[in-house]
Parts: C-alpha cells; sequence; structure tokens
C-alpha cells in the first residue's frame, strides 16, 4: 500500500493533463503483425512527433518523474528516483527535492559525489555507445530513455551493460549493485538495477533498438555497445543481452510509474513507447517464429553462477527441453582447455543447479560452459560464463538489502573461534558478536542497526574477511 496514494493522485492529474491512453487507431497499422515487420512498423509510429532539448528534460521530470515525499523534510513532492528508490514498506534512503531553488538537488555540474546528493539525468542507453551529443535533438535527447537517477550512481552505472552481477565490487543504497556479470554471453562489469526496476530498463532498451533500428549498424560498431547492440535492424540486439531483456520484461510488468512517463511523454516530445502501451508487443517481435531466432527461447534461457560462501553456485533454466539426455558442466582457467567437473541428468525440469567449489579457485577467473548432450549423442554448447572468484570466499551476507535479520553463510573452512563485527562506513563499530563455529549459518537480527550501509567483518586466525551489508527496513 506504500503508493496507493502516490498511484491516486498521480493519476488524477495526468488523467486531466495529458491523453490517459494513446490515440485512437494509433497502433492500427500494427494489427496482424510480427517479427521484423511488426518491429519497423512499430518504427515508423513513433518516429513522429516533436524533439525537445536537452534542457527541457529538467522540467518535464518535475511534471511526470515525482512522487510524495517519504524521508527527510522540504517539498512535498520529491523526484521518482530508480536508483535510490525502494518500492514496497521500506522507505528510501533519501529522496531529492525537484528543481534548483527553494533546498533543489537538481545537478548543477560539480558536487554529487555521495548518494543523496544530487539527481542528474541517466540515459538508459549510455551516449558514448551512440556516440550522442546533447546539443542537439535525437536519441541523446530522448526523454524516454533517459531517467531521472542520483547522480553518484550514475556515475558508478557509467557506461557499463545492465546484467545480473555475479560479485559485487559496489552496492548502492537501494540494492542496485555494479560487479562481474553472472550471465552467460555478457562478460566483464555489468550494472544490474533493484527488480523492480529490470523491466523498465528493459522496455526503455527494446524502444531505442525500435526507434532508431536504422542506426544499429553503426551504433553496434562501438566497443562499449558491443555485448548489447547486434549492427542490423533485426533483431538489433545480441541474443544473450535479448534473453536477458526479455526476462526482465516478464519478471518486472508494466508500472504505474512507467504508463504516467509513457502519457507525459507524448505530450512533452509527440511519441510513446509501444512496449509500455502493449507489453505483448515484444513476444511478437522477438520469438522463435521470427528469421535468424530460431534459438529464441533457447534450450537454455539463463545461465547464472554467483558466489555463495565456499561454492560457485551455477544455475540454469531451460525451455523446450525434448531430446535431452544431461548436462556435462566444464570449467577452464584460460577460456580454452576445459575439463568436466560434473553432470546433471535432464528431468524435464525448468531449473537446474551444480556447485562446483569456489575456496580452491580463490583469486582466479574461471570460465564455465553446459556441454548439452542429446540422447542420440549429439551436442551442443552453451555460451561461455566468466566468473572471477575474488579472494573473500569465507561468507556472503543475505539477504542484501536486509531487513529485519541477515544471514552469514559460512563455507567448512571457517571453524574455531571468530568475531563478526558490523561497522558503519566511517569504522565505528555498532555490533559485534563472538561464535565458535565448524562451519555454518550465523542469522543476525538488525534491530540494534538503523537503515544504511554497512561493513560485516569475520575475524579468525588473525585474518579479516570484508562484505558489505545493506539495511532497509
Amino acid at each position: 500500500m506504500k503508493y496507493f496514494f502516490t498511484f491516486f493522485s498521480a493519476f488524477f492529474f495526468f488523467a486531466i493533463n495529458i491523453p490517459a491512453q494513446p490515440p485512437a487507431g494509433y497502433y492500427n497499422s500494427a494489427a496482424g503483425l510480427g517479427c521484423a515487420d511488426l518491429k519497423t512498423t512499430l518504427k515508423t509510429i513513433i518516429s513522429s512527433g516533436n524533439p525537445q532539448s536537452y534542457n527541457s528534460i529538467w522540467s518535464q521530470y518535475q511534471l511526470t518523474d515525482i512522487k510524495p515525499r517519504e524521508v527527510g523534510t522540504g517539498s512535498a513532492n520529491v523526484i521518482w528516483d530508480i536508483y535510490s528508490d525502494i518500492p514496497g514498506p521500506a522507505n528510501d534512503p533519501y529522496n531529492f527535492t525537484p528543481g534548483t531553488g527553494s533546498g533543489g538537488q537538481q545537478d548543477q555540474g560539480s558536487g554529487g559525489g555521495s548518494e543523496g546528493q544530487y539527481y542528474n539525468r541517466e540515459h538508459s542507453v549510455p551516449l558514448s555507445w551512440f556516440n550522442g551529443s546533447t546539443g542537439s535533438s535525437g536519441p541523446a535527447t530522448d526523454y524516454l530513455h533517459i531517467f531521472a537517477a542520483d547522480k553518484a550512481m550514475n556515475g558508478k552505472r557509467s557506461n557499463w551493460p545492465y546484467g545480473e552481477v555475479s560479485s559485487a565490487s559496489y552496492t548502492g543504497m537501494n540494492g542496485s549493485k555494479l560487479g562481474s556479470s553472472a550471465i552467460a554471453g555478457i562478460t566483464g562489469t555489468v550494472f544490474e538495477p533493484i527488480d523492480s526496476f529490470k523491466g523498465d530498463v528493459a522496455r526503455a532498451f527494446l524502444y531505442f533498438v525500435t526507434r532508431y533500428e536504422n542506426n544499429m549498424s553503426s551504433y553496434a560498431s562501438n566497443a562499449d555497445a558491443s555485448q548489447s547492440f547486434a549492427g542490423n535492424t533485426f533483431p538489433s540486439v545480441t541474443i544473450p543481452f535479448l534473453q536477458m531483456m526479455i526476462k526482465w520484461h516478464n519478471l518486472d510488468p508494466v508500472s504505474i510509474k512507467e504508463e504516467i512517463r509513457n502519457n507525459g511523454a507524448y505530450s512533452f516530445q509527440g511519441n510513446r513507447n509501444p512496449y509500455i502501451d502493449h507489453p505483448e508487443y515484444v513476444g511478437l517481435v522477438w520469438n522463435n517464429t521470427c528469421p535468424g531466432l530460431s534459438a529464441l527461447p533457447v534450450d537454455i534461457v539463463s545461465f547464472i553462477g554467483k558466489i555463495k560462501g565456499d561454492v560457485v553456485n551455477l544455475h540454469w533454466t531451460i525451455k523446450n527441453e525434448l531430446s535431452l539426455d544431461r548436462y556435462e558442466i566444464e570449467r577452464s582457467f584460460n577460456g580454452k582447455n576445459y575439463i568436466q567437473i560434473g553432470i546433471v541428468k535432464a528431468t524435464q525440469a525448468e531449473q537446474y543447479l551444480y556447485n562446483d567449489n569456489a575456496e580452491i579457485n580463490r583469486g582466479r577467473q574461471v570460465y564455465y560452459r553446459l556441454k548439452k548432450v542429446d540422447k542420440d549423442g549429439k551436442f551442443t554448447y552453451s555460451e561461455v560464463l566468466v566468473l572471477h572468484i575474488p579472494l573473500n570466499t569465507k561468507f556472503s551476507v543475505y539477504p542484501n538489502p536486509a531487513t529485519t535479520f541477515f544471514n552469514l553463510q559460512l563455507n567448512k573452512y571457517v571453524n574455531g573461534k571468530v568475531t563478526i563485527e558490523v561497522t558503519d562506513l566511517i569504522g565505528k563499530i555498532v555490533l559485534t558478536r563472538n561464535y565458535e563455529l565448524d562451519g555454518s549459518i550465523i542469522s543476525i537480527s538488525t534491530n540494534q542497526l538503523a537503515n544504511g550501509t554497512y561493513l560485516v567483518k569475520l575475524k579468525m586466525n588473525d585474518e579479516q574477511y570484508l562484505q558489505k551489508l545493506f539495511i532497509s527496513k
């Protein structure tokens, strides 16, 4: 019920001031189409409009990117920031006062090195990917993929692709993460928004590759974009990234926030995001009946690896598993020479799991792939999953963000006397516990901890290991 009044008041306001739905006949020419034909028709429909200046987006944010204040003092309405908002009963860690006057926190060009200081304009498809210039209208000034966002988190995201994080190097106050990719076929550093906004950024991305499909051949040549853009008008997206975007689209359905922005975009720049108006268009444009997409959905919808304690948790989700006999898990340390480390029988399940030993691979980059073996002995390989196993695999923290408690998953090598310390970011100890252990899970209440970011320290045998923890009650 957290946003009941937000949604009600926003809808009441916008129902009066802008169209509540597409104009009659807006999508008529798309009826009955699919695949590339539908995508190109949608591109034609949404290419009409009146492009606006980059500077005018600031004013638009104050109309269609606002919600009632939850924390702090100042304006009744605050900027709805995708990198600090926490939907649900928990309060946001901070709120932004719109504009520049009366305590406004709009970015003015300096400062903003820490979260909660300023908000700015986040190109969900980074400017560098398409050599964008904010001095002229076009994709660089297109409100439909430019979100209000915390300046510090925008800087952390930089021009990294969106993805799912295996091991986080930074976790923001609402749980957004920067770190190494957990998805096969997407390598290196990625930025992961929280689940509640994954659908928002996915539909914005799919809008972008539809609206600007004629530019994809040049955009895809940019090294920063190479894991996301395909250099063609269709499908315009690399298969691993497309699979993730479809997964996020299905995970996080269209929200009222998106509908408000979409209506606002039509009033502001004269076009709309068709994947917000018609979420079913995503499946009609990109599906396994389309030329070049016979492998979508492929047997392996996602292949993900995450480090938990002393194990690497390998997880894959399956669709259309027909004649498979087994999955052979293979590992390499150079991406060329693989050895088999395990076998999982195919059982017509949708999800499979295999755990590898992380402790013996500390500090190394590890490559994993799945060998999919049919009943007749034929086989194919999955995309390669690349993980860096950090030196600290002694323990992991979950859930993170935590509300009423958090767990420490300790590996089997943690035994004897240990001390757990929780400190704030300036080093003040706020909680201490001593244990006699032989590898286990420790559960700790957050009653003594206020909302915020902490460091959890495990001390044993004159060694110290750290993990970051975020509390959001």
